[in-house]
């Protein structure tokens, strides 16, 4: 008996010295994240010292990345959520839209300075300004996925549903800012590019495109009902974590070959980014259908059957999500990579536009699938 109370208590101190380490390390991003943010304010650019200012910005803009990778990998189940810990990551997601912002203001900098400034000089300083503006957008990414990660390993969701809800509400708001503001800066820069063969890269976005209309196609042929719905969902989520691991794949080649190459991008790979968020827009509408199906038999579900259900909306929620995020992030590398700039800048623009509508509808699908689980969680609780 006593060995068993001493196995209890030391389970007892290990999880709370856990939750304990997420709460510092969330504090230590957000404090990261506000110190970002300004450096990035009081940074002063000038036309003969544009780029190291910016590059610095961007180590530290990588290192924080680096700490939400840490940071994510070390968390794991149980997790007990309480409201400090869903106060501190909702904090990241006003810090990461706070970063966007000022990183607006300060492409707009670079605009006063264009007519002083040496060409090459320009060039380097709205290539580090472009990687900037995408460490911000990845690292908004990063933090979504740690954000769905800490809800899928909480076991009191029915106890902290309400507070859960409102704290989604708050980061989707900040993410939407977040996005609208990355790309306002991104379109700043580009309007400085005059003048500045992805073609490589085509059959490869083709076979994903082909891939993803084929998921989409089983995705919408599943009809849930109250004796399937756990199986079907089951073979669902299968299915879309191996669509995630092709594009999560083709995205480490693209960024590998970031390192030592560049591209002339044609209009095919913007045609084939519009194509595949137009499928991730697809899948959001496929789990609002899953929704209202799910709602209309809650009440005759057998109550082990709904919360594996749940239980695998809420994960299928987490991969589409991050699905969305690489092909966000494949969008702005491809951008990064380019030396054709200025011969692309409306498609360019007009393919970020698209992307970012798209995303957004997935998005708002995510999170209503997301708040669905949590209520029938929290009812059967």
């Amino acid at each position: 008996m006593k060995t068993m109370i001493k196995h209890i208590v030391l389970f007892i101190l290990s999880f709370s010295a856990v939750h304990a380490d997420l709460k510092t390390d969330l504090t230590n991003l957000n404090n990261s994240m506000v110190a970002l943010n300004d450096n990035i304010t009081d940074t002063n650019l000038a036309s003969d010292s544009m780029c190291a200012p910016l590059i610095a910005l961007n180590q530290q803009a990588k290192d924080i990345i680096d700490a939400l990778t840490v940071t994510d990998q070390n968390i794991s189940a149980p997790l007990s959520l309480d409201n400090e810990t869903l106060v501190l990551t909702e904090n990241l997601f006003i810090n990461v839209a706070a970063l966007s912002n000022a990183s607006s203001m300060l492409s707009s900098k670079i605009a006063l300075l264009q007519p002083t400034t040496n060409a090459l000089t320009l060039k380097d300083g709205i290539t580090a300004m472009l990687q900037l503006s995408r460490d911000i957008g990845e690292m908004a990414d990063r933090i979504g996925e740690m954000a769905d990660k800490i809800l899928i390993m909480s076991d009191n969701i029915g106890l902290m549903a309400n507070r859960i809800l409102e704290a989604q509400v708050i980061q989707n708001e900040n993410i939407a800012l977040t996005q609208n503001t990355l790309l306002a800066t991104q379109t700043n820069i580009l309007t400085l590019v005059s003048v500045a063969q992805s073609a490589s890269y085509d059959l490869s976005m083709e076979s994903l495109i082909t891939d993803g209309n084929i998921l989409v196609a089983k995705m919408t042929l599943v009809a849930l009902n109250p004796w399937n719905m756990s199986t079907e969902l089951q073979k669902v989520k299968t299915d879309v974590k191996a669509y995630l691991t092709k594009v999560q794949e083709f995205q480490t080649i693209l960024n590998n070959d970031s390192v030592q190459s560049t591209l002339y991008v044609n209009g095919e790979s913007f045609n084939a980014l519009v194509d595949l968020s137009l499928i991730m827009s697809s899948i959001g509408t496929i789990m609002d259908s899953y929704g209202i199906a799910i709602e209309a038999s809650k009440n005759i579900t057998r109550k082990t059957t709904l919360l594996d259900a749940m239980n695998s909306i809420l994960i299928l929620s987490a991969d589409i999500g991050k699905m969305s995020n690489s092909i966000l992030e494949m969008a702005d590398q491809i951008l990064l990579m380019s030396d054709n700039i200025g011969m692309q800048a409306d498609q360019i623009l007009l393919t970020q536009q698209l992307q970012n509508t798209n995303i957004a509808a997935t998005q708002t699908s995510i999170l209503a699938a997301q708040q669905l689980a949590i209520g029938i969680i929290a009812t059967i609780n």
